[in-house]
């Protein structure tokens, strides 16, 4: 059993430092907006920053076909073993990257590069960790292994928006805000020290006993063309609801609500951890009631909070506002926490990386990546300030469906 922890929390410090390395380009949004795009205006330098972070999303399904293919050939592990060191080292970039002020746009052109590489390493690490923690855990505690590996993933928000909150404080110089991106290398070797505890999973070592015949990528793609749609619009309905709900927010709040400047910062912390507390909860309910019971509940809620948003926003109530946002991190946890136990079910053993990574990555690029520049980009040209939160409804729908079709074809094999 302590071996099995072992192999557990490896493959979990991966999923807590990738989402602290990936994330602390959008929690660090204003700062690097000032000093990389100074010469524009709030809402034009986010969306330039915001831009680069969607960049980050189109290298994502190419890493997924790196390492996915990499992950049903030749094992999980291999996979787990390369991408954290990938993630880390753009990272560290960052944090050493001089400024607009130092050497002009050149700093934008690198910035862009570091986050492809972010990207592209991303593609293979988060899946690859979430299939390894369900093979693991079983079919007993199925959606709650896919939900506290997503709930690692909110350890590592929490760890970026501490130091990020901390280092651009008052206490330290205007320089600091790059710790936190330097501190991404440290880290890094620290996850590979632990994963060397790992060991391939029951469900993957049994396949390749097998010796089961794997098809090529077009072929795989051909035959599962249905379920890697389903996939690509789950990934991206879910993403969605997850970068504006829990991400955007803090940008979001302070340029509809101005009263809510002042608290933001500590508030935002609050938002990811009750969005953490909340995706664990949802795991455990699904494998004792049924995953189905608890996204209908979680859709009703959404559509009902981002209905109170909306009000709270036009009636500048502050209170509300801070109320409806609570709400909202509760109603998409659930989304974000099962996604990966019901697409896993979709795919046979050596087939859902591949499935499940092509699908994410996909899905992440076209409508996650996106979300926040498509709503800034509405906010600003258009002057629909409450687009976020439709689109925060529109995608949990989305979501919903693609949830309850994959439900019902499973139930009609």
């Amino acid at each position: 059993m302590r071996k099995e922890k072992k192999k557990i929390i490896g493959a979990f410090l991966g999923t807590i430092v990738e989402y602290y390395d990936y994330n602390l380009y959008g929690f660090s949004a204003a700062i690097i907006a000032l000093k990389f795009f100074p010469e524009l205006e709030k809402i034009q330098s986010l969306m330039y920053v915001f831009g680069i972070y969607a960049i980050s999303y189109i290298s994502k399904p190419l890493g997924s076909l790196i390492f996915s293919f990499i992950g049903d050939f030749y094992g999980r592990l291999i996979s787990l073993r390369i991408t954290i060191i990938g993630i880390a080292i753009p990272t560290f970039t960052i944090g050493i990257l001089p400024d607009f002020n130092s050497i002009g746009v050149t700093a934008a052109y690198i910035l862009i590069i570091c986050r492809f590489m972010q990207g592209f390493f991303v593609g293979g690490e988060y899946d690859g960790a979430a299939i390894y923690v369900i093979e693991h855990l079983g079919k007993k505690y199925h959606y709650t292994a896919s939900a506290i590996t997503r709930t690692s993933g909110v350890f590592g928000l929490l760890l970026g928006i501490a130091v990020t909150n901390l280092f651009n404080s008052s206490l330290f110089p205007n320089w600091a805000w790059r710790i936190p991106f330097i501190l991404s290398l440290p880290l890094a070797f620290l996850t590979i020290y632990c994963r060397k505890f790992l060991t391939e999973t029951p469900d993957f070592t049994s396949s390749a006993e097998q010796k089961i015949e794997i098809d090529k990528l077009v072929p795989f793609i051909k035959h599962h063309s249905l379920t890697l749609f389903m996939t690509i619009l789950l990934a991206g309905g879910f993403g969605v609801t997850y970068q504006l709900s829990i991400i955007f927010m803090r940008q979001y709040l302070p340029i509809v609500i101005p009263a809510t400047s002042t608290i933001i910062t500590s508030f935002s912390i609050f938002i990811v951890f009750i969005f953490g507390v909340s995706m664990p909860i949802a795991g455990f309910l699904a494998d004792k009631i049924g995953e189905m019971i608890v996204v209908k509940i979680s859709l009703l809620l959404t559509l009902t909070a981002s209905g109170l948003l909306g009000i709270a926003i036009y009636y500048q109530l502050m209170n509300l506002a801070l109320i409806s946002t609570i709400i909202l991190a509760i109603s998409v946890a659930p989304f974000n926490a099962l996604a990966h136990g019901i697409i896993i079910k979709a795919f046979s053993v050596n087939e859902r990386y591949r499935g499940i990574s092509l699908g994410h990555t996909i899905g992440s690029m076209l409508m996650s990546g996106t979300a926040a520049y498509i709503s800034l980009y509405f906010m600003n040209k258009y002057k629909i300030m409450l687009f976020p939160i439709i689109y925060i409804a529109f995608s949990a729908l989305v979501a919903f469906l693609v949830i309850y079709k994959f439900s019902q074809k499973r139930k009609s094999h």
